[in-house]
């Protein structure tokens, strides 16, 4: 009989085990543009480091702050962007945009 977990349960371990693989899923939902789910992979990404509530303490702000923050409908100042990824052993960089026929993106 095999025992299964739920796709959370893993993707916070995988996380939890390799911090760059949380770094290229976040780079990821940014370089699509996806605003709200930039947000909601943060608030999950942050389960691998403690929780919202560790995050909360590592940035200073108060914990329901930060889930309204990061909600889908949230729009977190660069402050609290960069407290996060700092909480989470990350940081926030700017990277030149890929061109497509001679143009930025």
């Amino acid at each position: 009989m095999y025992v299964t977990k739920p796709f959370d349960d893993v993707a916070i371990q995988l996380y939890r085990d390799d911090p760059a693989l949380a770094a290229d899923m976040l780079n990821a939902c940014l370089k699509d543009g996806d605003t709200e789910g930039f947000l909601l992979a943060l608030r999950n990404v942050s389960k691998a480091f403690g929780g919202m509530p560790e995050v909360a303490r590592a940035t200073g702000l108060h914990e329901k702050t930060l889930y309204k923050s990061l909600s889908s409908k949230g729009n977190p100042n660069l402050k609290t962007l960069m407290g996060v990824a700092g909480a989470m052993g990350m940081r926030i960089a700017l990277v030149p945009a890929e061109k497509q026929h001679g143009h930025s993106v």
